[in-house]
């Protein structure tokens, strides 16, 4: 039966763009990397990027997946990804754990990161 959680994955049109977002932008060192299947170990866990099998149906918010990361600086994350020209997909939002911030990856995947222990407050200007 199951055992344990692996491999989260999803599907992406361009390998090399994806690689270097999940590299150069939030800063992961891929385990493996070819134009078939990338992959970032992350602790215990793996992302993966796999070749969208039907470029015709979208990723994005309603395909794809949600991945929810951790940070200890969620300012200086968001200010990264706009300088990467990412997509903010949600304004810093609080929940009972910490501040979330959602952004996409450049095929439109939505992720969250989250500073726990922070609040809303945290990140006025």
């Amino acid at each position: 039966m199951i055992t344990a959680w692996d491999t989260t994955w999803c599907p992406v049109t361009e390998m090399d763009r994806a690689v270097a977002f999940y590299r150069d932008v939030l800063g992961l060192t891929p385990a493996v990397q070819s134009p078939f299947w990338s992959d970032f170990q992350l602790g215990d866990h793996r992302i993966g990027l796999h070749p969208a099998h039907d470029l015709s149906r979208p990723t994005g918010p309603m395909g794809g997946w949600r991945l929810g990361l951790a940070t200890d600086d969620l300012r200086a994350l968001r200010r990264k990804l706009e300088a990467a020209g990412a997509t903010i997909l949600d304004d810093y939002h609080e929940t009972p754990s910490g501040v979330v911030l959602t952004f996409a990856d450049p095929d439109g995947n939505p992720i969250q990161a989250i500073q726990r222990g922070s609040r809303r407050a945290d990140f006025q200007e």
